[in-house]
């Protein structure tokens, strides 16, 4: 059996992206894009034959279903559990708004499935940008293959494909629509500017 992960330890989790002035990268009428900071960012990968022993563990720990059907991600609103690739997931946190200590959720999980799965705290290699507005569907239109259509992709859908050229993690929060995007941290600056830039169409619009 792995030898278990120590805990993470108590550090300062800096930005990867340059800062800005102001609370969103984009602040436009009918669209905005934004970095989620302080995120826990926890992938856990189930051993052979412990797939469904494994969401039923993390499921009942968070108090969220955990799905083992690709392409789905459910939450409380304040957490996170997507679906992340065969037998794996990646579960998502700010730790402030959910009312957890820095390093809790990876403990947790740890302690409730260490014997089930393999549990990675990646929350310094991940960033994390909430893109949302009417205008949010044409911009990820304009970066992504995925289809974003509403009859093909709503709240509670992940995919994990390119997006800018770059692997991510799309997740569907609302219909507004809002979308939160993962990305490694090497490709944060990267990533956030393609973004931004899909976004200057739109810029002025009443």
């Amino acid at each position: 059996m792995p030898k278990k992960q120590d805990a993470t330890p108590d550090l300062v989790r800096k930005s990867p992206l340059l800062p800005k002035s102001g609370d969103f990268i984009v602040d436009h009428k009918n669209l905005r894009l934004q970095e989620r900071k302080a995120l826990s960012a926890i992938q856990v990968l189930s051993f052979k034959g412990k797939h469904q022993a494994s969401a039923k563990a993390i499921s009942a720990v968070l108090g969220i279903e955990c799905s083992t059907q690709p392409g789905v991600c459910n939450s409380d609103g304040k957490t996170q559990v997507a679906w992340n690739g065969p037998n794996s997931w990646m579960i998502v946190a700010n730790d402030e708004e959910a009312g957890r200590a820095s390093g809790e959720l990876f403990k947790t999980l740890q302690d409730a499935i260490g014997e089930l799965a393999a549990v990675i705290d990646q929350s310094h290699g991940r960033c994390g940008l909430r893109l949302s507005g009417p205008r949010a569907r044409a911009v990820m239109a304009k970066n992504t293959a995925v289809d974003l259509h509403p009859r093909a992709f709503g709240p509670g859908r992940c995919a994990l494909t390119s997006v800018a050229h770059m692997n991510a993690t799309i997740v569907q929060v609302d219909d507004a629509p809002t979308y939160d995007l993962f990305v490694i941290r090497s490709l944060a600056r990267s990533f956030a500017h393609a973004i931004e830039h899909a976004c200057h169409e739109f810029e002025g619009e009443q």
